[in-house]
């Protein structure tokens, strides 16, 4: 609409002058004259500022030509920044446009919004009618309506929500009816990565030989942790000739955060009691109570950032069954008498190297050590006793046994000389008998073993 250029011509327009001069001079008014004066009234009263003086409005120039003038500047401003979304044309139209106040007889004058968006429309191409997308009361991107907008959100949404989680957006959205150009328009797979990425493109690189994380991370001007944040899972391990990293972190429009309860069972290890039995000796050992783990139930709250946890709290915790210990019996007897001074252990009884040990040989049990050395060398007592056999026991050849109480006995086997007689006392260190190869022997040893019981045991265990 066109504004008259002074205020006298728009009171002659709309002939409130006769109607004046007849309230002046007293003249009686019609009801219809007194109707007009008060409509009148209200309009000079609204638009009183803008119809008494020449100019006192705000233009809009593109390209330096006045396209439109307004009353108030915020209207100007509004329109522009919140009615139109211009893509990425649109730091190049802003460039273009300037905003100053009206000289007299500029023009045209627009009262009304729509007048002045259709104008913006025509001159900077952007005359589609759309929905815009406001993230944080910001202008970020445009679809083709409302009904698409939703879906955007609900659908990005349910890409990083959690099942029976609270799923919401840490930015506040909104939707708007602007105007834009057509190929500012984004489909919705558009808008979905478009929303994902922040609109930006990362940088890849390619892997070559050599490469560490290092490397890569100073020539792109980046930190280790950096790089390894714009690639989710990169490890130093996982890194391959060939692989393809993002160098650049992208950050996306919208950010959704989930949070869940979570209940898990935890085994709780058992531990373990061990109770000296002295009707056992030292080396032995039997379990009494085999362990059983016990389980414990966490509640945790977990949260999510657009898919991937940041946060993990223990919310509750109960323990649902007690591990029951595993107890072993461990023997405490001393294999043979402390007043020789042993402190349980045995005596070499002679001094030479391992033929042969004890375990499987041959496809059976030896059950004793052989110990090298030669001929006629001294056989002693591993430890004080009492002699119960001495002379010859079938494969053994010349053996000697010695009992020492608590159903422990030595024996010396392959001997070719035995010194000593059955029930003879002798003392640890005593003359048994000597080295030779009688019996089962192809030559020259000392075949030694312990029996607890009447079962041969390791003498390694002892010596």
């Amino acid at each position: 609409m066109l504004w008259p250029g002074s205020t006298m011509s728009f009171f002659k327009g709309f002939g409130l002058t006769r109607v004046l001069r007849r309230f002046l001079f007293e003249e009686p008014l019609t009801p219809a004259q007194v109707i007009y004066l008060v409509a009148i009234t209200v309009v000079v009263m609204a638009y009183g500022p803008l119809i008494t003086r020449d100019s006192g409005g705000w233009a809009l120039l593109v390209d330096g030509r006045v396209v439109a003038v307004c009353p108030i500047r915020e209207e100007l401003e509004n329109t522009i920044n919140h009615r139109f979304y211009f893509g990425d044309s649109g730091v190049d139209f802003l460039h273009r446009v300037t905003i100053r106040r009206a000289a007299a007889g500029e023009g045209p004058w627009l009262l009304s919004d729509r007048q002045l968006e259709d104008v913006l429309a025509r001159i900077s191409g952007a005359e589609s009618r759309c929905t815009a997308l406001l993230v944080n009361g910001e202008l970020k991107l445009a679809v083709a309506d409302r009904r698409v907008a939703r879906r955007l959100i609900e659908e990005f949404k349910s890409r990083y929500g959690v099942p029976g989680g609270d799923v919401r957006l840490l930015e506040k959205v909104s939707f708007a009816d602007v105007r834009a150009p057509a190929s500012a328009i984004l489909s919705f797979q558009e808008a979905m990565e478009f929303i994902d990425s922040g609109g930006r493109r990362p940088e890849l690189y390619t892997v070559r030989a050599g490469d560490t994380l290092w490397a890569i991370a100073a020539g792109a001007g980046m930190t280790v942790e950096e790089l390894q944040a714009a690639n989710p899972g990169l490890t130093p391990e996982r890194l391959q000739i060939g692989q393809k990293l993002n160098l650049s972190r992208t950050v996306p429009v919208l950010n959704v955060l989930a949070t869940v309860q979570r209940t898990e069972k935890r085994e709780v290890p058992f531990t373990e009691e061990r109770r000296r039995d002295n009707s056992m000796y030292r080396g032995q050992q039997r379990i009494l109570q085999p362990g059983k783990p016990g389980v414990e139930e966490f509640t945790w709250q977990v949260v999510y950032l657009n898919g991937r946890e940041v946060k993990r709290e223990v919310l509750e915790s109960r323990l649902v069954r007690e591990p029951e210990p595993r107890v072993v019996a461990v023997g405490s007897r001393m294999l043979l008498a402390s007043r020789s001074g042993a402190g349980g252990a045995l005596a070499w009884p002679v001094v030479g190297a391992i033929e042969s040990p004890f375990g499987m040989r041959w496809g059976r049990l030896h059950t004793g050590m052989d110990i090298a050395a030669g001929t006629g060398t001294p056989v002693r007592a591993a430890e004080s006793g009492r002699v119960t056999s001495a002379g010859w026991d079938g494969g053994y050849g010349l053996a000697v046994d010695v009992y020492h109480g608590d159903g422990v006995v030595t024996r010396y086997a392959h001997l070719s000389r035995v010194e000593v007689r059955v029930g003879q006392r002798v003392e640890r260190g005593q003359l048994l008998g000597r080295v030779g190869s009688t019996g089962l022997a192809t030559g020259p040893h000392l075949h030694f073993e312990v029996l607890v019981g009447g079962r041969p045991v390791d003498p390694a265990r002892f010596l």
